[in-house]
């Protein structure tokens, strides 16, 4: 391992450890904003009912806010304080922000579709029923499946609050703490760059403890890791990333679940949306400039 390696290695070692105390002190935070504002905390646990006041949803929602911008924000910030080369390509290469880059992005993301509910079929099948890791993870599923829904549940104007809290915090937030900082780093420690993708992606899905959806969130933080390390630049694997919350958001409203496909998942169609979005990153591919480094 060269001396550059060793330093990354370092480094991915610290900013997991300040990750983990930053989402820890986040909600720590937001419970107390909640008391400060509300008067009381929401508890939820698995097993338990999901709240379903209005007082309760925009509790949430501050809570997710604070979550979200101190917990993945913030540990993003205090890297760039720690190590003034990271995070990487936060707005950089001018190229990536160009409508038919950002376009491409988002077609790929919603074109991918189909492929990702097929990987969560998948995903569902290698939890077998009646075995110690259903009785470990369906109880969280139920619960934080029944939580996003309400959060995500809303009418009128209040809809926009919701694509801002579940759509484009996490798009900012997420992105500038796996892809801005940790995907770089294991890139560094490992010499190869999709298994630093790889390797980041699978963290970036286990730390959202939903392991029924655990296989097709890693595909798409794949897809994410490889739009900024390919474009240079956080601001394409944003806006895929805000489509795709948005896409389960606009979906519940149509359909009452976030888990239902807006159209019948067939081999056809998983095989179409396989070649499209190939296509689609192969698009991408050509029309970002190549820079030192990119693959």
């Amino acid at each position: 391992m060269t001396t550059e390696q060793t330093q990354a290695l370092s480094r991915t070692f610290i900013y997991l450890g300040v990750l983990l105390i930053g989402t820890i002190s986040a909600s720590v935070l937001a419970s107390g904003v909640s008391l400060l504002f509300f008067g009381s905390g929401v508890s939820v646990t698995p097993g338990m009912p999901v709240p379903s006041d209005p007082a309760s949803w925009w509790q949430l929602h501050l809570q997710n806010f604070i979550s979200q911008a101190i917990g993945f924000g913030g540990t993003a910030w205090v890297a760039w304080r720690l190590w003034k080369d990271v995070p990487e390509g936060l707005l950089g290469n001018p190229a990536a922000r160009k409508a038919n880059v950002l376009g491409l992005a988002i077609l790929a993301t919603v074109f991918s579709s189909p492929l990702l509910a097929a990987s969560y079929e998948l995903n569902t099948h290698l939890i077998p029923e009646g075995g110690m890791l259903e009785a470990l993870f369906l109880p969280l599923e139920k619960m934080l499946e029944a939580l996003t829904t309400f959060i995500a549940s809303a009418e009128g104007a209040k809809r926009l609050v919701v694509l801002f809290s579940v759509a484009a915090l996490p798009a900012v937030f997420e992105e500038l703490a796996f892809r801005g900082v940790l995907q770089p780093l294991l890139i560094r420690v490992t010499g190869h760059a999709w298994i630093g993708i790889v390797l980041a992606s699978v963290i970036f899905s286990a730390i959202h403890f939903q392991f029924y959806g655990f296989l097709p969130r890693v595909l798409l933080g794949m897809l994410f890791g490889w739009l900024a390390y390919r474009s240079g630049s956080l601001i394409p694997g944003m806006a895929a990333h805000f489509v795709n919350n948005a896409l389960a958001a606009v979906t519940l409203w149509l359909t009452g679940s976030m888990g239902e496909d807006l159209l019948d998942v067939t081999t056809p169609l998983i095989l179409l949306s396989l070649v499209l979005t190939g296509a689609l990153i192969w698009g991408l591919d050509r029309v970002i400039p190549r820079a030192s480094g990119s693959a």
